[in-house]
């Protein structure tokens, strides 16, 4: 599949390219203030542009256009304002206990055909985890996490099969201590300061992963 043309020339292409984290501890006591805190979804990764015509287009991690495998994602479009907007987030398929199941997100990933994708919205429903916002009219990369976050929050583009999940400014125990009891892989810690890098790998995202429990 080929990487997906980019509809409007006034969005940088770089933006459809995500920063990535290190796995690393959690921050140090002194520290942890730095950061706000994520649930990890270990799901699929994609960047949402919304041209701001009605139409959704996800990119995978890779960049290869995945919009037709999710076509229940295109509701995305309506939970935002005109301005043209790139968004972050993960694709996650949740088990009847309502966790993310790399096993029927594996199943989902499988399908192309139109028909068989139709049929898995009834068996193996998505959902979009936004977590951070690249563009919205301009880019607004630039500015500082704690920033994009309440930009975010402030839109809240949540909706049928869209959420915005929570972030948990300075608790980093009480956030790892979360995931680990709702049955999740862990947490990302994210410095409140740090611009958003794309293609990027930077040390101010820091993924924690739960560790299992000793028999």
């Amino acid at each position: 599949m080929s990487v997906h043309p980019f509809p409007n020339p006034g969005v940088p292409p770089s933006l459809l390219s995500p920063m990535l984290a290190v796995i690393g501890p959690l921050p140090r006591p002194e520290q942890e203030a730095e950061y706000a805190y994520e649930t990890l979804w270990n799901g699929a990764r994609v960047i949402a542009h919304l041209p701001g015509d009605g139409s959704v287009c996800l990119l995978s991690q890779a960049g290869q256009d995945v919009t037709a495998q999710y076509p229940e994602l295109q509701s995305l479009a309506g939970l935002l304002p005109a301005p043209e907007a790139v968004l972050d987030g993960e694709i996650v398929t949740l088990d009847g206990q309502g966790r993310p199941s790399v096993e029927r997100l594996q199943q989902r990933m499988s399908l192309h055909h139109p028909t068989a994708v139709a049929h898995a919205r009834e068996d193996l429903p998505v959902q979009l985890m936004v977590f951070d916002i690249l563009y919205l009219g301009e880019a607004v990369v630039q500015l500082p996490y704690a920033a994009r976050r309440e930009l975010l929050d402030d839109l809240d583009p949540t909706g049928p099969g869209v959420a915005v999940p929570p972030a948990w400014p300075a608790m980093a125990a009480e956030a790892l201590e979360h995931t680990r009891t709702e049955g999740y892989d862990g947490v990302v810690a994210k410095r409140l300061t740090s611009p958003y890098l794309p293609g990027r790998r930077s040390r101010d995202w820091i993924k924690i992963k739960n560790l299992p429990a000793a028999r």
